[in-house]
């Protein structure tokens, strides 16, 4: 099997708000699937882990049959047009971090990518469609030999290539930019920089405080906070970043209200509701953190969380929260478990 690259495409507004991008500047924080950009322009909703309007949270997280069957699909499916630096390689690895990632107040921030394909899809052919955003799977064929290379398509989409497979795709229209090709990489873009936002700046809002803007590379890069259901809120010493209309908050802020864990994201409370996810928000002895929340531990038989995943026939037997959980692979449409070095997964 040929090894992706990691890191391989150019950070858009990472510096500014903290986070890698699922979709355009995808790579440069190994393993994390929070979003920079426009994350392919896709919209989010309440089912996809952000309530609606009224509800008592900011976060519902997902459950965690919907993040097995996510972190099945992205390991085993072979090549697909995500990076590889957002999904541990590990199935066991995958669902801890995802888990605990979706689970914490910087969540509201959590790549639109995983959230709407990953989440959602149920089969490899569907997350590839999805995440393809209209582009063609040959779309790389002849690009990308020697290193990742960039091009716009003829949709306007920005699309990164290596070794003639597709490694990326932002959807620009979606999100009313641009595509552009600097230095090799694709990316989305309003266009030329303003005079009054300078290349080194640190990020600000809009006037609108929709979008976090940044110049980079002579070219306006925004990152699209209503698509996350937030807004731009001025920040510390990284700048502007999205955040919800909470009250304000001290970084390190975090308090319970029953089984809602409180906390705080780039200046503003975020509600995550552990209850609906099954999990608690005031930790006893022996409890384990899931992000904002922690997992009861199991009365008996409890399991370490160092044990190492094993297929146990078609089925991947792992340690997740104290508990030992087993997931069939038949559940995502694969035939088996496999074992590689890189750990276990699911097998066609």
């Amino acid at each position: 099997m040929v090894t992706r690259p990691r890191g391989a495409c150019g950070v858009a507004i990472a510096a500014a708000v903290g986070l890698t991008v699922a979709g355009s500047s995808e790579g440069r924080g190994e393993g994390s699937a929070k979003a920079t950009a426009q994350d392919s322009g896709v919209v989010a909703t309440p089912s996809a882990g952000v309530p609606a309007p009224g509800k008592r949270a900011d976060l519902v997280p997902p459950s965690i049959d919907d993040v097995q069957r996510m972190c099945a699909l992205l390991i085993s499916c072979g090549t697909l047009p995500i990076p590889p630096s957002l999904v541990p390689a590990d199935f066991g690895e995958c669902v801890r971090s995802m888990q605990s990632e979706m689970t914490s107040a910087g969540a509201v921030t959590f790549s639109l990518l995983l959230r709407e394909c990953g989440l959602q899809s149920r089969t490899c052919s569907s997350l590839a469609r999805c995440a393809l955003r209209g582009v063609r799977p040959d779309a790389c064929t002849g690009r990308g030999k020697q290193g990742v290379v960039g091009f716009c398509d003829g949709g306007g989409r920005a699309v990164s290539c290596w070794r003639e497979e597709v490694l990326a795709v932002r959807d620009c229209p979606r999100g009313h930019e641009e595509c552009l090709v600097v230095d090799g990489e694709a990316r989305c873009s309003l266009g030329a920089c303003p005079t009054d936002v300078r290349e080194g700046d640190k990020a600000r809002c809009s006037a609108s405080q929709t979008f976090v803007l940044q110049c980079d590379k002579g070219k306006l890069a925004t990152l699209d906070c209503s698509a996350f259901g937030l807004k731009c809120a001025a920040g510390g010493g990284s700048g502007a970043g999205c955040a919800t209309s909470g009250p304000a908050c001290a970084s390190n802020a975090r308090r319970c209200e029953g089984d809602v864990a409180v906390g705080c994201h780039n200046g503003h409370e975020v509600r995550v509701d552990c209850g609906a996810a099954g999990l608690v928000c005031e930790r006893a002895v022996g409890d384990t953190p899931v992000g904002a929340c922690f997992a009861r531990t199991p009365a008996e038989g409890g399991c370490d969380a160092t044990d190492v995943p094993r297929c146990d026939g078609a089925s991947i037997r792992y340690c997740y929260a104290g508990k030992t959980r087993s997931y069939p692979c038949s559940a995502a449409g694969f035939r088996g478990c496999e074992t590689s070095k890189a750990g276990v997964r699911c097998a066609k």
